[in-house]
């Protein structure tokens, strides 16, 4: 009887263990993130790197790059052949094909948790399939990724969209994995966000100078271009978790959660009233202010993705306003009203307009001000209702991947 207990409890522990995902610090760690969002892999070097041909399936390169993180974890190797999948470095099979990845997953990790929102699995960590209905209009949305708790691991994929069906995870271990509630998080765009000069030149972020006249609107609509008198950021290196909302007409601004945008709704008398609005808090069927050749026209917003992006610039305008990529957005972060932002800010660019350089370059010592000083008196003056809030179970380290040399260590050994 004894050793009819040990064979089943042998014969139950691999079942028990192949229905566990790897460490999901080691699946960081081993993911080759999208260059565009953090990592450091096109498409063209992980194809390259695990010796596969470029294939022309749908999201076939996001479903390569999950493939390779568990194939890259000890005792999670595809050793045999599968519907969708093609044999690759180190004898290794690597899927390709999404319908078969997740058939595989269904298989091996047993079925996933599912919910109809992405916000059902805040604070858990895992493998994330957004099923979105209908045909995907973005090549660089990936429906499937790593879900770090809070937003997705160096790819780009979908929060909120009027067309996503279910939201599936499969769990993994967090191996007693810590949130950070000391992580720097930016109030601003990354480099590649884009202004217009009064010349009529597009320029990216990380060329804005002081003095720059760009392009934004009055608050009675009228087109004008207004001076940069300061920046509240300036962080080239900065990596960090940006927001994109794209409209209906694919119009989209990237810019970072506690960044102020404005929302418009109609009035009982046919007149619209605009707000300003938290990045973070824009949904499918918000409208956005998108910048037209007849003006400010309400654009009704489709989706909200977050990836992660590169730099973090803030410039501040005269007006306290600027048209970024198409759509118009308030200069200020954190605090909720647009207005009062302004108002508290009015003294400084006053000041800043006639030295620029006495409060530092880059707005140094302006950016102290708001967030060490002005954060804590408003709070007390205004109520923290005024002020963008974060719990701190809301701020998550990002995990860096490892290099895909890992990939080539069984060939190079057998030269």
């Amino acid at each position: 009887m004894k050793s009819l207990v040990v064979i089943l409890i042998v014969a139950y522990i691999p079942v028990v263990f192949a229905r566990m995902l790897p460490l999901f610090e080691n699946l960081q760690r081993y993911y080759p993130g999208n260059v565009d969002y953090g990592g450091a892999y096109s498409d063209y070097d992980v194809f390259k790197a695990v010796n596969l041909s470029s294939r022309t399936h749908n999201n076939d390169s996001c479903i390569l790059r999950m493939s390779v993180a568990l194939n890259l974890n000890p005792g999670h190797q595809v050793l045999k052949k599968y519907n969708g999948s093609a044999k690759g470095s180190g004898g290794i099979y690597y899927f390709y094909d999404r319908n078969a990845f997740l058939n595989y997953l269904d298989l091996m990790y047993g079925y996933p948790l599912w919910s109809n929102t992405t916000e059902a699995f805040r604070y858990q960590q895992g493998i994330m399939f957004v099923n979105v209905t209908g045909e995907e209009k973005s090549n660089d949305v990936c429906s499937v990724l790593l879900w770090n708790g809070m937003s997705f691991h160096q790819g780009k994929g979908l929060l909120h969209h009027y067309r996503i069906d279910k939201v599936y995870l499969w769990p993994a271990q967090t191996g007693g994995c810590k949130i950070d509630v000391n992580v720097k998080q930016s109030t601003c765009f990354p480099s590649s966000s884009k202004v217009e000069l009064k010349s009529g030149k597009k320029i990216a972020m990380n060329e804005i100078a002081i003095g720059d006249l760009v392009k934004t609107y009055s608050k009675d609509g009228e087109v004008l271009f207004s001076p940069v008198v300061t920046f509240l950021d300036q962080m080239p290196n900065y990596r960090g978790d940006f927001y994109t909302i794209t409209t209906i007409f694919n119009v989209q601004v990237t810019l970072s959660e506690a960044h102020l945008l404005f929302t418009t709704c109609p009035l009982s008398d046919g007149r619209l009233t605009n707000h300003s609005t938290h990045a973070s808090r824009v949904r499918p069927g918000d409208y956005i202010l998108v910048n037209t050749r007849w003006g400010l026209i309400p654009m009704m917003v489709e989706s909200v993705s977050v990836a992660e992006r590169k730099g973090a610039f803030a410039p501040v305008t005269q007006e306290g306003t600027m048209v970024v990529d198409g759509i118009w957005v308030s200069c200020y972060a954190d605090i909720a009203d647009h207005n009062l932002a302004d108002s508290l800010m009015t003294p400084l660019k006053r000041f800043y307009s006639l030295a620029p350089h006495v409060l530092g370059t880059g707005g140094k010592y302006v950016h102290g001000y708001l967030k060490d000083s002005l954060r804590h008196v408003g709070v007390k003056i205004f109520g923290k209702e005024k002020f963008y809030h974060q719990g701190p179970k809301e701020r998550v380290l990002s995990g860096k991947e490892t290099s895909l040399e890992s990939l080539f260590i069984r060939k190079d050994r057998n030269k």
